[in-house]
């Protein structure tokens, strides 16, 4: 078929126009495809933008917090024995009991160790009757018991943590005053220094009349009101946390 002059000049002007179509798409195809990336790790780098900004906002309150928490625990851990007076505390009781003239048959003293120190809690328990469960009108008695379950379960769940402990055993002789005044001073310090137990051996303190005829003035000074006694006493230490160091 035979072209017309202007039939030809339309069809070259139309390849002209799907080639430049062409290359325009070979051309612009890449650039739209990098955009549609630019925008995603746009999207993806502002995403982690806030992520890292809220993260490094949490680095101030963090640092605030740690601090505060170790501080609390040097606070706690200032109840307990200093592990570094260990080498101190026959010295320590010896003065106790000097102090509230207690005779010392004999005192021995174990090697630190490690033992578990238990959490202490009570375990609730509701007395339920019919008065009882009418009186609660206002439902007050049922949420303080269901508060006290809540804590008793949150305890009990705890592991037990072990702490550094030394045993101390004291035989002595003294009156049943002095004996009374020792332990008042043991409790009186207020820290993990625990009267684990006190056996007596003679829990009358051998009165006066109790004296036998044969005891001198000495034996009779030594021994009425007096008792032989066993007391064990406990040591518990934690160390001290150090400070910390927040890379400052």
């Amino acid at each position: 078929m035979k072209l017309s002059y202007r039939d030809r000049v339309i069809l070259i002007v139309v390849l002209i126009i799907a080639i430049i179509a062409l290359v325009a798409i070979g051309l612009i195809r890449p650039t739209i495809k990098d955009i549609n990336t630019d925008k995603s790790t746009l999207e993806t780098t502002k995403q982690t933008w806030t992520e890292t900004e809220a993260k490094l906002n949490q680095i101030e309150p963090t640092k605030k917090r740690i601090t505060e928490k170790r501080d609390n625990a040097a606070k706690l851990a200032e109840y307990f024995t200093p592990e570094t007076l260990f080498s101190e505390q026959d010295q320590f009781l010896h003065k106790a009991l000097d102090d509230n003239d207690m005779y010392v048959i004999d005192l021995t003293m174990t090697d630190p160790e490690a033992a578990p120190l238990e959490f202490y809690y009570e375990n609730p328990h509701e007395l339920s009757y019919n008065l009882n469960q009418h009186a609660d009108l206002d439902g007050s008695m049922a949420k303080a018991l269901a508060e006290e379950l809540r804590e008793y379960l949150v305890l009990s769940e705890r592991t037990a943590q072990d702490v550094a402990t030394r045993t101390s055993t004291i035989q002595c002789r003294a009156k049943k005053e002095d004996l009374m005044n020792f332990l008042a001073d043991i409790k009186k310090m207020d820290t993990t220094v625990l009267v684990e137990s006190v056996t007596i051996d003679d829990y009358t303190f051998c009165p006066a009349e109790d004296a036998e005829e044969s005891w001198t003035p000495q034996e009779r000074a030594e021994k009425v009101d007096h008792s032989t006694m066993t007391i064990v006493i406990k040591f518990y230490s934690v160390p001290v946390p150090t400070a910390v160091d927040l890379g400052e």
